[in-house]
């Protein structure tokens, strides 16, 4: 692969990944927000780390939805 050319590469493996993303704060005002994601090659692990945030969120006690929201979904061939 050419990492340097322009344009667009699409990969052909066969590979599996799956994609957890959620919000994270990062400064002082409730807005400050932006999207984090983590990617996995196992489904079951992907599951258990989406499953882990939700019970931090619960023992946090966070209630607002942009914070609390995490997202466990397979990445296609074209993108998320």
């Amino acid at each position: 692969m050419n990492i340097f050319r322009q344009g667009h590469k699409t990969l052909t493996s066969d590979l599996e990944v799956w994609s957890v993303r959620w919000n994270q704060r990062y400064g002082e005002f409730s807005t400050d927000i932006k999207e984090i994601a983590q990617f996995f090659t196992n489904k079951e692990e992907a599951e258990e780390f989406a499953d882990s945030l939700r019970r931090a969120n619960k023992l946090l006690g966070h209630t607002a939805s942009h914070l609390t929201w995490v997202s466990c979904k397979k990445v296609k061939k074209q993108g998320l």
